[in-house]
Formats: C-alpha cells, sequence, structure tokens
C-alpha cells in the first residue's frame, strides 16, 4: 500500500502553529491629565498633575499590549481620579508636600491582569496648592525674610561696632596721656571725635579734683585723731593711684598734701 507524503509547506505551517508565542515587553508614558481635588473641609482645591506610566509583559505581539494598555487607560484614569480626591480631603490647603507624598505611594505599581497580559501603572503626581493659599504663604514668607535679613544685618553691625569701639579705645586710651591729642584731631577734621576728646579730658580733671578734695576732707579728719603723719607718707601711693586710674595729677599748691612745703622734716629739721 503505497502512503501519499504531505507537501513540504504544510508541515512548516503546523510547525509554526504549535510553538509557544514570545513573550513581549512594552513601556508607555502617557501625556500628563490635570484635574482638581478638594483639600481638607473643601475649603480649597488642589491642583493635581498626573502623568500615567505603564508597563505590559505577555505572551502577545506588541501590537496586542498597546491595545491592553489603551482600553485600560479611561478606566485606571478614573480610578486615579477616585484615589487622589480622597486622599487629598485628608490635608490642610497649605500642605500640598504631604499629600503629594500620600498620593504617591498608594498609586505606585498598581499591577492589572488582562486575558493573560500583565500591565502596571504607576501615577507619577504632582499636587499644587491653591493660588490664594500661595499668595497668602508668600506674604508670610516675605515678612519672615525681612526680619531674618533684618537680623542678619544687626549681627554685622554689631560685629562692626565692636571693632570700632575697640580701635577707638585704643586711640583714646594711647591719646588721653598726651595734651596735644585735642589739638591733633581737631587738625584732622573730626569734629565729633574732637568732642568727645575734650569731654574726657574735662570730665578726668574733674574726677582728679573730684578725688583730691575727697582726700583734703580725709587729711582733715585724720589731722584731727593725730595721724597726720601716716597720710603724709601716702603721697607717692597717692600719686600711683592717680596715674593707674588714668586720671591726671593737678600741679601741687601751697596747703595741698602734694605741696614742697609739706614734706615731713628729715633729722628733726623742716625746710628753711
Amino acid at each position: 500500500m503505497t502512503k501519499t507524503r504531505p507537501p513540504l509547506r504544510s508541515g512548516f505551517r503546523s510547525w509554526f502553529r504549535s510553538a509557544p508565542a514570545q513573550r513581549m515587553y512594552t513601556h508607555v508614558i502617557d501625556q500628563p491629565f490635570l484635574f482638581p481635588a478638594p483639600t481638607k473641609d473643601d475649603a480649597y482645591q488642589f491642583d493635581v498633575v498626573v502623568r500615567l506610566q505603564w508597563t505590559g509583559t505577555g505572551h502577545c505581539s506588541l501590537l496586542a499590549l498597546n491595545a491592553e494598555i489603551d482600553r485600560s487607560r479611561e478606566r485606571f484614569r478614573w480610578f486615579v481620579n477616585d484615589t487622589v480626591r480622597q486622599i487629598a480631603r485628608g490635608f490642610k490647603p497649605y500642605r500640598p508636600e504631604e499629600a503629594e507624598a500620600a498620593v504617591n505611594a498608594r498609586l505606585h505599581g498598581v499591577r492589572v491582569v488582562e486575558n493573560g497580559i500583565h500591565l502596571e501603572c504607576t501615577a507619577v503626581t504632582r499636587v499644587v496648592p491653591p493660588q490664594a493659599v500661595v499668595q497668602q504663604l508668600q506674604q508670610v514668607w516675605q515678612q519672615r525674610l525681612e526680619r531674618e535679613a533684618g537680623h542678619e544685618s544687626a549681627v554685622r553691625e554689631i560685629g562692626t561696632l565692636i571693632e570700632l569701639r575697640t580701635h577707638w579705645r585704643q586711640f583714646l586710651s594711647d591719646g588721653m596721656e598726651d595734651w596735644i591729642t585735642p589739638y591733633a584731631v581737631r587738625l584732622a577734621g573730626h569734629e565729633n571725635l574732637a568732642k568727645v576728646t575734650d569731654a574726657m579730658l574735662a570730665d578726668r580733671h574733674k574726677a582728679a579734683q573730684e578725688l583730691l578734695e575727697r582726700i583734703n576732707r580725709l587729711v582733715d579728719a585724720q589731722q584731727a585723731a593725730n595721724v597726720f603723719d601716716f597720710v603724709q607718707g601716702s603721697d607717692t601711693v597717692l600719686r600711683r593711684t592717680l596715674e593707674m586710674l588714668g586720671l591726671p595729677v593737678p600741679e601741687s599748691a601751697r596747703g595741698s598734701m602734694f605741696g614742697p612745703d609739706d614734706v615731713p622734716p628729715q633729722n628733726g629739721r623742716g625746710r628753711g
């Protein structure tokens, strides 16, 4: 009995039909879409911008994968809209960053399986605060920036004043021992500084005079107590005290404890 051999072409067709389909992969990024979402207590509305990012895998053609994404797109958009509105209502209008973080955590990598095709979609969401809230926040931040700028400026000015104070203190400390200093300052054209140096010199002379008057009163009291010899022996100490205080010592006058005729007698003899 003779057997008829099938044509070679028909054998090839049967082999291709029986071979399993190759696993395909696709990645699609949609154009962003915008919709409003209410804030806490429905007082304001966030502006929400969403960009869908799709990945699809399956044992089918690339055309079939893209077609499945197209069929799922509208339904997934409604899911995103409902989810965002539900989450956004839990946040105050000036907390868009917190609402955005919560929405992105919920809508990351949502998986859908349809007709043996595995789809995964991530809704990358941006939550924008209401414009009225932005304007109020800008006013608040403007005031805060002005305060901080003022504080920083004050700190810098204080540093400058400390430095100037150190230099002026050194200048005045060095110059007060020299009677020429006020005249040199006037020649340099610093009128205010000249007034200050004059005032300082006057104050120092006044303080020195008051100190001497107080000492003279003390001497009078000590004379009554027969301790004048002790006070007379303190002439050098008193002069050094005035010098250490930076106070000029007035010229000695007759009758003063600093006078030349008040030196204690030596070897039992006084002057003259």
